[in-house]
């Protein structure tokens, strides 16, 4: 007599679970990849930036998958040096007190038309693949701010941009080189060592445009503990310029310091990135 396999054995309980499991891995399998960042989230944080009292004006820009918010301050000075955008870091916004509402402020004091953006945020610290689906949310966004300098006829361009913000500058213009690109500062940056999918590892390995790495002897772990890596990045590359400064005291947010950083990219930029001749105001 032969006798059934234990698997071809009728069991009701056993044959539903199987089948909600393979229900659910289909249902996985055919919805459509999360999204990375938290909408509501940075609706609320546009809410409360666009009020009467906002030092600039509010923009909504357009990616072709939705708007988000920006901040433009146009330059008080004689002459145009060119446009600056400005990314924050993960877990603030593009008016944050610290890092980014001096800096845009300032740089439009002193010949730079400044454009905040409001990037993708997200709820928890992201790995390795959740930081890619975050970058490819920002590039849209970025080449957005670009489109919307070029309209208004400001070609010559610099990103500066804090600690995620700063990934999101370096890979957008690996991803999407661009002529008017003129320099990067990348402030509070942090590189995973000896992992060359890292985009920052990318991109100071490949970009050839000025790069200023800043950071502070006070600054998270993850930055400090890989700058030796990122210049080793650099040094392969034989780019015009890359400069790498280490703040004593500087915390991640130069909390104390925001004068001293404003100074210390003002005068960068003016050796890396302003024309000989610069444009008028119109």
């Amino acid at each position: 007599m032969t006798t059934c396999p234990e698997s071809a054995t009728f069991n009701p309980m056993h044959n539903t679970a199987t089948q909600m499991r393979l229900i659910l891995l289909l249902l996985a399998y055919l919805a459509p990849a999360a999204q990375a960042s938290n909408l509501s989230m940075e609706q609320r944080i546009a809410v409360a930036i666009d009020r009467p009292t906002l030092q600039g004006k509010a923009v909504w820009l357009e990616t072709g998958t939705g708007r988000f918010l920006a901040i433009l301050n146009e330059t008080t000075a004689p002459k145009r040096h060119g446009g600056a955008l400005l990314l924050h870091d993960r877990g603030t916004h593009a008016d944050w007190h610290e890092v980014i509402n001096p800096l845009r402020r300032q740089l439009a004091s002193n010949g730079w038309d400044s454009l905040s953006l409001q990037m993708p945020v997200s709820d928890d610290p992201p790995d390795l693949d959740a930081l890619q689906a975050l970058l490819t949310e920002a590039s849209p966004r970025i080449q957005a701010a670009i489109d919307y300098l070029a309209n208004r006829q400001i070609e010559n361009l610099v990103f500066v941009g804090h600690g995620l913000g700063a990934t999101m500058a370096l890979n957008h213009a690996t991803s999407r080189p661009s002529q008017d690109l003129r320099g990067i500062v990348a402030i509070g940056l942090s590189m995973a060592q000896d992992n060359e999918r890292d985009p920052v590892y990318q991109a100071m390995a490949g970009l050839e445009i000025p790069i200023l790495d800043l950071y502070g002897s006070r600054d998270l772990a993850s930055v400090t503990g890989s700058a030796a890596a990122r210049r080793a990045a650099a040094a392969k590359n034989p780019r015009a310029e890359y400069r790498q400064d280490r703040v004593a005291g500087a915390d991640h947010f130069f909390k104390g310091l925001q004068d001293h950083l404003v100074t210390r990219i003002r005068a960068w930029l003016r050796r890396t990135a302003v024309s000989a001749t610069q444009t008028p105001k119109l």
